[in-house]
């Protein structure tokens, strides 16, 4: 056999062989981008498939890595590109939920658009989870970086929010927009809340401000002042985290 014929069958075989370790990269390579671009929030376990489509269970982790909570069946399929080296589309009950694009200036999100249940987001609520809020959450961004710049507004929308240690439910409705930038949160209510709540801070540190329908302080006055602080305006505080 000829040196060059040798040569060229080696290739052939390496070729081969690296290009069947690619197409067989494993489903759990998925959780680790999710993971590191989530700044450890996000995973995914029970793995499907292959990284190139796949599925797995999305889920939500304390700032402590110690408690978790299932979010949702995801499905993926991944696109290799040129300026956008990757191309992740989310999808969950065959309806997008996120558009994922790798680049040179990091993880490129949009379209944005998911529903969940509050007491899901448990791993992200600090101290509120001991007032065992119930409701529905809708999440939607258009467009977010994530890198060594992180830009972009996620927009939080919490439907019909209760408490379980509320009298009176449900207790009201709220929007919640988080800037990427600044890492900043800003929280407002929609008019007919029961329980108008602001507040602004980051995701390190929130205070919230409370206020309740005149006709609805006396109902309310123990589970108030079980959650915040009065103040002297009729207002409570409370430290979200």
């Amino acid at each position: 056999m000829k040196k060059w014929h040798k040569f060229s069958l080696i290739g052939l075989f390496v070729v081969s062989f690296m290009s069947s370790m690619v197409i067989n990269m494993p489903a759990w390579l998925m959780g680790t981008i999710i993971h590191h671009y989530s700044q450890n929030r996000l995973d995914i376990i029970n793995e499907r498939g292959s990284f190139w489509s796949g599925r797995a269970l999305l889920i939500g982790e304390d700032a402590s890595g110690k408690s978790a909570i299932p979010l949702m069946m995801v499905n993926w399929k991944i696109k290799l590109g040129i300026s956008k080296f990757i191309n992740i589309n989310l999808s969950s009950s065959s309806q997008t939920i996120a558009n994922l694009d790798l680049t040179k200036n990091g993880l490129e999100l949009s379209k944005v658009n998911l529903s969940l249940s509050l007491d899901q987001l448990s791993p992200f609520l600090g101290n509120l989870n001991s007032l065992n809020l119930s409701g529905n959450v809708h999440v939607t961004a258009d467009k977010l970086l994530a890198g060594k710049k992180m830009q972009g507004t996620i927009v939080v929308k919490l439907d019909d929010v209760g408490s379980g240690m509320s009298p009176v439910n449900p207790i009201g409705s709220y929007n919640v927009n988080f800037d990427l930038s600044s890492m900043g949160i800003t929280i407002s209510s929609n008019s007919d809340s029961v329980i108008n709540v602001s507040g602004s801070g980051s995701v390190k540190s929130l205070v919230l401000n409370s206020k309740v329908q005149p006709d609805k302080k006396e109902k309310l006055l123990q589970f108030m002042t079980m959650t915040g602080i009065p103040q002297a305006d009729g207002s409570y505080q409370m430290k979200a985290f």
